[in-house]
């Protein structure tokens, strides 16, 4: 959610994320049309396992996502992260551990220059979607896009969540993707993968192109049928609150 307050209007607006606004129209983020797409047996065996604990869970690992995210973005920006300062712990040890296999991969396989693009936001008309691009980058000369994730494991809906963005980012900008895929900084999997290192790669999801694409134009018309009126959920509330006259509240 992002808030805005309007001290001249006394008031508060909540503006939904899962939807981008292009123009006077709103589409949804692939994220939000991903929801429909099926859980699966191992999650339902999951939540039985967990029980009451699954929102506990779900919320931190939502959080680590977060700040190991807004760490790398102030990376890209060329800003200097520090752990811990005067005593104070800014990240968690195994969001730092994340944070430092980003640094691995980086140095390792990006140039200096050939960072193309940071958290971009793409649309589609044609697709009627929106989403956040976490980076663009070369690599050999090729064009790469990169989505990183924190996740214990990868899931089908993140592949096809690339090739959304495939699609979102050729529509409107140059150069064209070439790659791309899945920088997992909570992978403990040893691959013969070009781009690897302790506990962390670049896993690829580009010869899957075609059929990823498929299955998000399934799983829209699945979104669609349940959603068919969509539009984001804008909430306002007033700034101050008080059963106080407003005579007397301007006297105090």
């Amino acid at each position: 959610m992002k808030i805005f307050a309007h001290e001249n209007l006394n008031r508060i607006d909540v503006l939904d994320e899962r939807f981008y606004q292009v123009g006077d129209e709103y589409y949804p983020s692939v994220t939000t049309v991903l929801s429909a797409y099926p859980k699966g047996y191992g999650f339902q065996e999951w939540l039985k396992n967990v029980g009451g604990e699954a929102e506990r869970i779900l919320r931190e690992a939502a959080d680590r996502g977060s700040n190991v995210h807004n760490a790398i973005e102030q990376i890209l920006l060329g800003r200097e992260l520090q752990w811990i300062t005067e005593g104070k712990q800014h990240y968690s040890l195994d969001e730092w551990q994340m944070i430092c296999r980003f640094m691995e991969f980086y140095q390792d396989y990006i140039q200096s220059g050939e960072q193309v693009a940071t958290e971009t936001q793409l649309f589609s008309k044609k697709m009627k979607l929106g989403g956040t691009c976490d980076m663009v980058a070369k690599i050999n000369g090729e064009t790469w896009m990169i989505d990183f994730k924190t996740s214990n494991g990868l899931y089908k809906t993140h592949e096809i969540q690339l090739a959304a963005y495939k699609e979102m980012w050729d529509e409107h900008n140059s150069p064209k993707i070439d790659r791309y895929g899945i920088l997992w900084l909570n992978s403990n999997h040893r691959t013969k993968r070009q781009f690897q290192g302790v506990d962390w790669q670049l896993k690829e999801f580009t010869d899957s192109h075609e059929y990823n694409l498929q299955l998000y134009y399934h799983t829209r018309a699945l979104w669609d049928c349940e959603n068919p009126n969509y539009a984001p959920k804008n909430l306002s509330y007033p700034n101050t609150i008080s059963i106080q006259p407003q005579e007397q509240l301007a006297e105090v």
